[in-house]
């Protein structure tokens, strides 16, 4: 499945999830179109309820005060911080929970100014990535008792650059696209990968990404259990790039794959999972709250 077309003015987005929406209509009678009732239902439902974060009034104040830190750090050149990852999806995990922010300027910032500022104000933090091949700034910290991520970047303005550009429109993406049922495959898909060790390799946005693609868990399931490999790419950017077995392209640029350390066994090892949770769903473990 593509998404025909770049982001190129803000109009943009709602026809990019109407192409979505219109590619999941056409490409459902190619999965199963219903969750798996009875007992394993009632099983899924547990997996899902032990695991769904809901903490939300002190999540809220946690993360306001986060951003009023960051905001004060930058008055000459104040950016727009946006919440993105699982906790603006709604798909976020208990125990998992992170303040992930997305600090975009409108005129650019130098990395190191920005970590000297945030650094400066007192802020917790724990690691400093600099990825060299693309280009952005990670920071890692806690706040309150509660991990956060700060990505600075320039602001897309609807035109997307960079791959931390594309990440700030994930979340307008999958909350304009998904299901009604999106928040409990999401979370029943994490548990699988995290249960089986290689959701670090996988990623949440690839779970999200493949809830888009398979809409249920058990579909997604399926498709490992049969198939020796998967692509799933809502870009336009139809580059054979990469040769490993699961391929799931940044949603707007293409060309880049979350997925990149899923290799052959790791890939084996998710379906011979897979199969074990197709024959007796109660392989995937209810967390107890």
């Amino acid at each position: 499945m593509n998404l025909k077309g770049k982001v190129e003015r803000k109009e943009t987005m709602s026809g990019l999830v109407e192409v979505v929406k219109e590619l999941l209509r056409k490409d459902s009678d190619k999965r199963d179109s219903k969750q798996a009732w009875g007992p394993r239902f009632e099983h899924y439902t547990k997996v899902y309820e032990g695991a769904k974060f809901d903490d939300f009034n002190n999540f809220n104040i946690n993360l306001v005060g986060l951003k009023d830190t960051v905001l004060a750090c930058f008055p000459e050149n104040v950016p727009s911080i946006k919440l993105v990852g699982s906790s603006a999806t709604g798909t976020m995990r208990r125990g998992k929970e992170d303040l992930d922010l997305a600090v975009a300027f409108y005129e650019a910032i130098d990395h190191k100014e920005f970590l000297n500022r945030v650094t400066g104000a007192g802020l917790n933090i724990r690691e400093v990535n600099r990825n060299l091949k693309y280009g952005y700034l990670k920071i890692s910290g806690l706040h309150k008792g509660m991990a956060f991520v700060l990505v600075p970047m320039l602001h897309p303005n609807e035109r997307i650059r960079t791959y931390e550009q594309d990440a700030f429109y994930h979340p307008d993406l999958i909350n304009l696209s998904k299901s009604a049922t999106h928040q409990m495959n999401v979370i029943l898909m994490k548990e699988f990968f995290e249960q089986i060790g290689v959701y670090k390799e996988v990623k949440g946005i690839s779970c999200e990404l493949m809830a888009l693609h398979f809409q249920f868990f058990d579909a997604m399931l399926g498709h490992f259990a049969k198939k020796d490999s998967l692509r799933i790419n809502f870009s336009s950017n139809n580059s054979a790039y990469a040769s490993e077995p699961l391929i799931i392209d940044y949603p707007f640029l293409g060309g880049r794959s979350f997925t990149e350390k899923v290799t052959k066994d790791l890939y084996g090892h998710i379906q011979e999972s897979a199969r074990r949770v197709i024959g007796d769903f109660k392989y995937l473990r209810v967390n107890q709250k």
